[in-house]
């Protein structure tokens, strides 16, 4: 199975960087990149910077998903996202995710099926932000290309549905607690069952705090200012290419589609679908040169991934971690008897 999974990350990051590259005059490119009259290194240095910053953001917005009893801290979730993001950058199969639920148990007093919840919670309103980034766009902007305005379609469809599953988690969670208990009856034997049965009472617990209004205000309010900061970083780095024709709402768009892109299967540091996804917004929906598109494209992923991989091994050496141990943890976070007993492989 773990070939498959293989397989397929490496067919879609060389689709991708096939479909990104293709006419693309390298040479051109990197005299784009070595041009001092063009390139302006205090915006692109702002733009690495808030790369790195909003990792606290994040830690900052997760502290409120949970309890008071759980002792959550700033610090110790940034921590968290920190490695989590420096896994994803370096091993394969994303198990960044699992990761971070990982290292976060150890820094918060709740269960593993506790920490998947807030997790699931946050992905919801990182989908709902970036999926207003491609919304927003439209409603300022005349006209785009066919192939912008099916994407914004799909997109709306998608935010309309990601609305109603927060509002159902936050008033409903037995009834989706039920569901999938039901259905997992069905389907698995009985003592992976009664393993799921378990899970989903903790993970029913976790969903609870989005009907807490004061929550729900300071995750929305901090959502809008993470991705609003990051929305700022990529204007920052358009402008560190001098590329000052681009409208406004270009890194609206443009951030939109690096989340779809990102969600895709790849290689490590989602290396492929994000070129292919700043290319593509940049010369489809705005009329950029390739070349040009191609080089700012190369330079953001150095300077976002760069940061947050060098600061994510500081935190791992600072926790004794290893990546075989992470590893370990997150190959065997399903096969534990009662989630919240899962931890770092240590021996």
């Amino acid at each position: 199975m773990k070939s498959v999974k293989y397989l397929v990350a490496l067919l879609i990051t060389t689709v991708c960087l096939y479909v990104a590259f293709r006419g693309v005059n390298l040479g051109r490119a990197w005299s784009i990149v070595t041009d001092q009259d063009r390139i302006r290194l205090l915006p692109l240095a702002a733009f690495s910077a808030i790369s790195l910053g909003v990792m606290w953001i994040r830690g900052w917005r997760w502290k409120y998903l949970f309890q008071s009893e759980h002792h959550a801290t700033v610090n110790g979730l940034t921590t968290a996202n920190l490695i989590g993001f420096t896994t994803n950058n370096i091993l394969p199969l994303r198990i960044g995710e699992l990761v971070r639920a990982l290292v976060a148990r150890r820094k918060v007093e709740g269960p593993m099926s506790y920490v998947l919840a807030s997790l699931v919670i946050e992905r919801i309103f990182d989908s709902i932000c970036l999926l207003l980034c491609l919304v927003i766009p439209l409603a300022y902007t005349e006209s785009f290309p066919p192939a912008i305005l099916k994407i914004a379609q799909v997109m709306l469809y998608l935010l309309a549905g990601a609305v109603v599953l927060l509002i159902l988690l936050g008033n409903k969670p037995h009834t989706a607690e039920k569901a999938v208990v039901k259905l997992t009856g069905l389907l698995l034997p009985a003592r992976f069952h009664e393993k799921v049965k378990g899970f989903m009472g903790m993970f029913t617990e976790g969903m609870k705090v989005l009907r807490k209004k004061d929550v729900l205000v300071k995750v929305s309010v901090l959502s809008v200012l993470h991705w609003g900061a990051v929305v700022f970083s990529f204007r920052l780095a358009f402008a560190g290419f001098s590329f000052d024709s681009l409208p406004w709402t270009s890194p609206f768009l443009t951030l939109g589609i690096v989340g779809m892109g990102v969600a895709l299967p790849s290689a490590p540091a989602f290396i492929g679908p994000i070129h292919w996804a700043i290319i593509f917004s940049l010369h489809t929906a705005y009329g950029l040169p390739n070349d040009d598109a191609a080089a700012l494209a190369v330079v953001m992923h150095i300077l976002m991934m760069v940061p947050v991989t060098v600061a994510g091994l500081i935190a791992m050496a600072r926790e004794g971690m290893t990546f075989g141990q992470l590893r370990y943890g997150a190959e065997h976070l399903d096969e534990a008897a009662e989630p919240e007993q899962v931890s770092v492989q240590t021996d």
